[in-house]
């Protein structure tokens, strides 16, 4: 599996700083594009912090182990461990 560089506050805020320059209406919409035929709507107010820890899931195919982060509500249920983290979370429920 292909390893992604996960976007930091930092990465936002450079993101951000370039999108200034385009001259974008503060009516520009944002979309999560999930890599299906159509982008998803964001809802507003769906940009919050949150508490996470790490947790590890096995592939029962082929006993590949993949790397995952559980918001703490869920750590227990997904057997999270290491270091609580203050994280970003982009919440998209339907």
């Amino acid at each position: 599996m292909e390893n992604k560089k996960q976007m930091t506050y930092g990465d936002l805020k450079e993101a951000l700083k370039q999108m200034e320059t385009l001259n974008l209406a503060d009516e520009t919409k944002i979309f999560l594009d999930t890599g299906w035929d159509s982008i998803q709507e964001i809802d507003n107010g769906s940009l919050v912090v949150e508490k996470a820890q790490v947790f590890q899931i096995e592939d029962p195919l082929n006993g590949e182990v993949f790397e995952g982060y559980s918001l703490l509500e869920k750590a227990e249920k997904n057997q999270a461990e290491g270091p609580v983290e203050t994280v970003i979370v982009m919440k998209h429920h339907y």
